[in-house]
C-alpha cells in the first residue's frame, strides 16, 4: 500500500503530464520566417487564432488558452516577435509582414475548424491587416470573426474634439468583429466611433465595456482585484465573445 508522500508524488507527475499534453509547439515556415505556434489542442470545431507580440511570455494568455482547450477551443499563439526577432516595441508591428499572417491563417483554416482571430492593445492592427488582405483574395475560405481586446489603432494620438484618424485597416474588412474595451480608460468614449469605421466596408461590430478595468488589465504589474477577477474570468469572457459573433453552443 503506497504512503501519502507517493500517492502525493504521483498527482503531481499526473499532473505534469497533463500540462505537457496541454501545449504543443507548432512551427510554420513562410518565405520570411519560421514562426513557432504554442498550440492549445482541442476537440471542438472552433480554433482561437491569437497573434501575442510577446517573445512567448503570455502568462495569462496561456492560463486562459488552456481553459478554452478543455472547453473545446482550440487555440493557437504564434510567437510573431520570435519569429521575425524584433524587440516588444510598436514599431515592430510594421516589420510583420501581412504575407506570413495570412500563411499561419491558411494553416489554421486546414483544420476544418471555424477560425476567429483575436488580439489586443496595438496587436489588433495586425489581425486587421491580415484580414483585409485575406479577404482580398479569390477563393479564399472566410474567416469566422474577430474579438478586439482594447484595440490602439490610433495613428497618432486623438486630438479632443476631432475626430480620430484611425490606422489604414480599420474598415478595410467584411469580419464580425467583437470590440472589448475597460471601463476605466479614456478609450471606451471612443468605442462608437471606432465601431463605425470598422463598419464602413461591411462588418458587424459589437463593442461591449468591461467595467472597473483598465486596458492592458491582464499585463499588469499594479493589478487591482477586479482586474485579477477578470484575469481569472479571461475564458468566460472570450466564450461570451464568440457567442455574440455566432458559436452559439459554445
Amino acid at each position: 500500500m503506497m504512503n501519502l508522500k507517493t500517492v502525493l508524488l504521483y498527482l503531481t507527475l499526473l499532473l505534469l503530464a497533463s500540462n505537457v499534453q496541454a501545449k504543443v509547439i507548432k512551427h510554420i515556415e513562410t518565405d520570411e520566417a519560421d514562426i513557432e505556434v504554442r498550440v492549445f489542442p482541442a476537440e471542438g470545431d472552433v480554433l482561437l487564432l491569437g497573434f501575442p507580440c510577446d517573445e512567448g511570455k503570455s502568462v495569462a494568455e496561456e492560463k486562459t488558452a488552456s481553459s478554452l482547450a478543455e472547453d473545446g477551443v482550440e487555440v493557437w499563439m504564434p510567437d510573431m516577435l520570435g519569429g521575425f526577432m524584433l524587440p516588444k516595441v510598436r514599431s515592430s508591428l510594421a516589420s510583420i509582414s501581412t504575407e506570413t499572417i495570412t500563411t499561419i491563417i491558411a494553416e489554421a483554416l486546414k483544420t476544418g475548424k471555424k477560425v476567429y482571430l483575436i488580439a489586443s492593445g496595438p496587436d489588433t492592427e495586425l489581425i486587421l491587416r491580415a484580414a483585409s488582405h485575406w479577404e482580398a483574395s479569390d477563393g479564399n475560405e472566410p474567416v469566422a470573426g474577430a474579438i478586439l481586446l482594447f484595440p490602439r489603432l490610433f495613428k497618432e494620438a486623438p486630438v479632443p474634439g476631432q475626430i480620430p484618424e484611425y490606422v489604414d485597416s480599420v474598415g478595410k474588412t467584411k469580419l464580425p468583429i467583437m470590440l472589448l474595451e475597460g471601463g476605466r480608460t479614456p478609450n471606451r468614449w471612443g468605442l462608437n466611433t471606432l465601431s463605425h469605421e470598422l463598419e464602413k466596408n461591411g462588418s458587424e461590430v459589437t463593442s461591449k465595456v468591461i467595467p472597473k478595468v483598465r486596458g492592458y488589465f491582464f499585463k499588469r504589474q499594479d493589478a487591482n482585484r477586479s482586474e485579477d477577477v477578470v484575469t481569472s474570468q479571461m475564458a468566460g469572457l472570450i466564450k461570451v465573445s464568440l457567442f455574440y459573433l455566432g458559436e452559439n453552443e459554445i
